[in-house]
């Protein structure tokens, strides 16, 4: 993508028109196909300095997408590395200082290395082993790292982990888990036309907005600002109603849920939390993937009731697509599916119609609408052969 670089605040302010934010959104969106909720995720945790989890397997996108939104902060030093079980401290942290070792000091160069960077990615995280861990967690925790004796605070922003697979049961790696505050299973891009959007997309992703890190810095301190008055009940709520299900929350992590409430309301131009701002919880209340259906379910039921019965659409839409791979030809049962699926969009957009009626956020039933219409057109042109 080539464009004219923005770097203003100037271009962010709040009253329906469209933000720097909204820019870099878009722009991200567009090129990274079906990774909405994980765009919004990580710019969220950008802007409440928190970290996050991508879980998912290879060739989902994940280093690319982390190192994109990195790329939308000017100035910001970026730390990328993938470790084994076998990464040393030198990789993550730096080599150590020759000439100091000489005198005795156990010093390292930590110059374009993770103690030195704003924001850090690191994949396969749960493979850090004992010699690393300890720093790990004291540059996520503290933003301090201990260069020998001597404590040095770091830049780092936000530090996004990948993996493939959850830690072992090992006291360091589930502390190391804990501190990945927002968590988001990846999955394989579903949609037929968006595989195709996929195969003509460019290979490199060239940002076309920017801010500063002062610009940034300002925007978090704003975001710590936003009013959550009227949704802490709502909070406390989903609380209840997920320890009902089994579910434990922390109190550290509730407090911590606060942080990227408000931050995703500032992304969502608001100074004020609402409801829809809790559908950033669903990221945040699970320990376990098989937890994400139950919380997802709890959260949006207090959050966006809409959102939800666009959640429960869009897994009806999983089981069609399941049950008309199975057809290449014409077939009743194709055809039923086929009517099925233009029932369901029928359904979307009356719930769009009332959810807009109700000032609610309507872009989990849009974004399912749009699964639902590609289906509908894949039986049509490659099942049922219509014209």
């Amino acid at each position: 993508m080539v464009g004219l670089i923005f770097s203003s605040l100037s271009f962010f302010f709040f009253g329906g028109k469209m933000t720097t934010i909204d820019k870099i959104r878009n722009a991200l969106n567009d090129f990274f196909i079906e990774r909405e909720e994980e765009v919004d995720m990580l710019i969220t945790a950008v802007l409440s300095r928190q970290h996050c989890l991508l879980l998912g397997p290879p060739g989902t996108g994940k280093s690319m997408l982390c190192r994109a939104v990195a790329s939308h902060i000017a100035g910001a030093r970026y730390f990328e590395w993938l470790l084994t079980k076998f990464s040393t401290p030198e990789e993550i942290f730096g080599p150590l200082d020759l000439k100091k070792l000489e005198q005795g000091v156990y010093q390292r160069n930590t110059a374009g290395k993770m103690p030195d960077s704003h924001i850090v990615f690191i994949d396969e995280i749960f493979k850090a082993n004992s010699a690393i861990l300890n720093s790990l967690l004291s540059i996520i925790n503290e933003r301090i790292y201990h260069n020998d004796s001597q404590p040095i605070e770091v830049p780092l922003i936000s530090l996004f982990g990948a993996s493939n697979e959850l830690p072992e049961e090992e006291e360091g790696l589930q502390a190391l888990y804990d501190r990945l505050l927002l968590r988001k299973v990846l999955q394989p891009i579903s949609d037929y036309q968006n595989l195709r959007k996929l195969l003509a997309l460019q290979a490199n992703y060239e940002p076309t907005v920017t801010v500063t890190l002062d610009e940034l810095e300002k925007m978090q301190w704003d975001a710590t600002n936003v009013d959550i008055s009227e949704i802490v009940s709502d909070v406390l709520r989903i609380k209840r109603d997920l320890e009902k299900e089994g579910i434990m929350i922390s109190d550290r992590r509730l407090k911590q849920s606060t942080t990227v409430i408000k931050a995703f309301a500032y992304m969502n131009g608001r100074k004020k939390a609402t409801g829809d701002d809790l559908s950033i919880l669903q990221y945040v209340f699970w320990t376990d993937p098989g937890e994400i259906p139950t919380v997802k379910n709890v959260v949006l039921a207090v959050a966006n009731p809409y959102a939800q019965k666009a959640a429960e659409l869009s897994a009806i839409l999983n089981d069609l697509k399941k049950e008309v791979a199975k057809y290449k030809e014409m077939s009743q049962d194709v055809i039923e599916i086929y009517n099925k699926t233009a029932k369901i969009i029928s359904n979307l957009k009356d719930l769009i119609r009332e959810a807009k009626k109700a000032h609610k956020s309507v872009t989990e039933l849009e974004r399912v609408k749009k699964q639902a219409e590609a289906l509908k057109e894949h039986i049509a042109q490659n099942v049922l052969k219509l014209a």
